[in-house]
């Protein structure tokens, strides 16, 4: 009797050892398919905490590289768009330079050609990036209104254009022109946002986007930020549209405008695009020089997260060789097991007794 219990003792013995080795098996062919240990705190005991800081510190550097990634296409983005706006602006300059005085039917092509003009502006202004414009500031929404839109910038030249012929009674001519432009609620005072009425207004009228006058901020490091201002609401893009505006008036009827008042139309939306030109080429500049700044802090970045994975990497990447070794050793133990087993499981107190 003594000598089945004794067996059954051995037999469960045996049970438990199968069992840790089978897990230790088990562990060690995850760690060799993974790469990485099965549970690398419990291995570092109190220098856990560093592990603990340092994943914390990776996860930390992916947002940021993230934020950095988004940044940079956002501003890739802008550029595109003033990268075309500015050739539209060049294609209007060079149009306007190229008519002779007194030339009708040039003049109302030109004023036709800035309306399109205008219009693709628009389209351009209204560019977005991952479903946020990029000219509006913090705001989400489209930040222009469609030229064409019910009281829309096209309605709002026309009504500037109109309001002045009227208070004339005749078609203006070129000592109007200077009213028309600069005069109490004149074409000036829509981009000025000083028309007494503020529908007419660029402000509300024509640009939708946020007014808070706050930049773009792009976080690029601890306690780091670099700043822009892209935003429609700009000098630049008012002086843009102002000048557009200014040549659209030239396909105007002659019971609107003579001769002599398109020519100095003419004129001086000439000068007023010309400096746009050069406000957009700074903005282009600023956000050059942004865009620079963002690309080395991505770059610093990568390094920094490259450097942490590698520390990280050292505390949790398995020993793939050793782990090898030990499952061939374990391989083996437990098929010597196994077989001790069964031979344990057939014993019993039958095999001790006299036959006789």
């Amino acid at each position: 009797m003594m000598d089945r219990i004794s067996s059954f003792g051995a037999s469960v013995q045996m049970g438990y050892q199968i069992n840790s080795m089978q897990s230790q098996l088990n562990r060690l062919v995850g760690e060799t398919s993974s790469g990485r240990k099965a549970n690398p705190e419990a291995s570092l005991g109190t220098a856990a905490a560093l592990l603990y800081q340092l994943q914390s510190q990776s996860d930390q550097q992916s947002g940021l590289q993230t934020e950095l990634t988004v940044a940079s296409q956002r501003l890739d983005t802008a550029q595109t768009a003033l990268t075309s706006l500015s050739s539209s602006v060049e294609t209007m300059v060079n149009a306007a330079n190229g008519i002779s005085a007194g030339d009708d039917v040039a003049l109302s092509a030109v004023g036709s050609q800035a309306t399109s003009a205008i219009n693709q502006v628009m389209s351009l202004l209204n560019t977005s990036f991952d479903g946020t414009g990029v000219f509006g500031g913090d705001s989400v929404a489209q930040p222009v209104k469609p030229a064409d839109a019910s009281g829309g910038l096209s309605s709002i030249v026309q009504n500037v254009l109109s309001a002045a012929v009227s208070a004339k009674g005749a078609p203006l001519t070129q000592s109007d022109v200077s009213n028309l432009i600069s005069g109490p609620n004149g074409l000036a005072s829509v981009f000025a946002d000083t028309n007494t009425d503020p529908t007419q207004r660029y402000a509300g009228g024509v640009y939708t986007g946020s007014t808070d006058g706050q930049p773009t901020k792009v976080i690029i490091g601890a306690n780091q930020t670099v700043q822009y201002d892209s935003s429609a609401n700009q000098p630049a893009f008012r002086d843009l549209l102002k000048g557009l505006s200014m040549l659209s008036m030239l396909s105007a009827p002659s019971s609107q405008l003579d001769d002599t008042a398109k020519n100095a139309l003419l004129t001086q939306a000439g000068s007023v695009l010309t400096s746009a030109q050069k406000e957009l080429t700074d903005l282009q500049g600023n956000l050059g020089s942004v865009q620079a700044t963002v690309s080395s802090a991505s770059d610093a970045q990568q390094s920094a997260a490259a450097a942490t994975q590698a520390q990280i990497l050292n505390y949790v990447q398995a020993d793939t060789y050793s782990d090898s070794t030990q499952i061939s050793t374990l391989q083996t133990q437990l098929q010597a097991s196994y077989s001790l087993t069964s031979q344990i499981s057939q014993l019993s107190l039958v095999h001790y007794m006299p036959t006789n």
